[in-house]
């Protein structure tokens, strides 16, 4: 696939705009769910109804965006021309991003995805489409340059995931070490 020209991040990026803005509206009104604009529709969302988290979207190209809400500034977007392509088949699930919380897709019919910390304490997913965002505590989001770059060391928590009939489909490690 050839990288996207200028022209369509320039487009993207002026829908994706609109389309975080019609959002946070629907948003105070207690109805973001249902926003769409120019193709885009509403994922999971980290720390609804706040000035700060970040949304999923997805476009009906295929085209998919991590929008990040930014207290008193511009909301900045992550876009993918060619969707995250998570691996979701091994595991029922992909992460796109953490810190904060951890965000992703889900493979289809999982209906419930689940963390867990060492104390047993769980926190459910927010699922919408196949989207999900569960909003754990995975230590002081990054905030310079420096501290992007600097190695971090994830706490140790375990995701289920569960499909029809409530049947748990996987259990294990949420950060799984990287295979370098």
């Amino acid at each position: 696939m050839a990288p996207p020209r200028d022209e369509e991040i320039a487009r993207w990026t002026a829908e994706l705009t609109a389309f975080t803005e019609l959002y946070r509206q629907a948003e105070d009104a207690g109805s973001p769910e249902a926003v769409s604009h120019a193709g885009w529709h509403a994922g999971a969302r980290l720390r609804a109804g706040t000035a700060t988290g970040r949304l999923l979207a997805y476009h009906d190209s295929g085209v998919e965006a991590e929008c990040v809400f930014r207290e008193g500034e511009r909301t900045l977007f992550n876009i993918m021309s060619g969707g995250y392509q998570a691996d979701t088949a091994e595991r029922g699930f992909g992460m796109w991003s953490s810190r904060p919380g951890v965000l992703g897709a889900i493979e289809p019919g999982v209906r419930r995805l689940e963390v867990a910390d060492a104390d047993g304490v769980v926190v459910r997913a927010d699922i919408v489409a196949h989207t999900f965002a569960v909003d754990v505590d995975l230590g002081p989001e990054p905030r310079t340059v420096d501290e992007v770059f600097t190695p971090w060391d994830p706490p140790e928590l375990t995701v289920r995931v569960y499909g029809e009939g409530d049947v748990l489909r996987f259990e294990g490690p949420l950060f799984v070490p990287s295979r370098s």
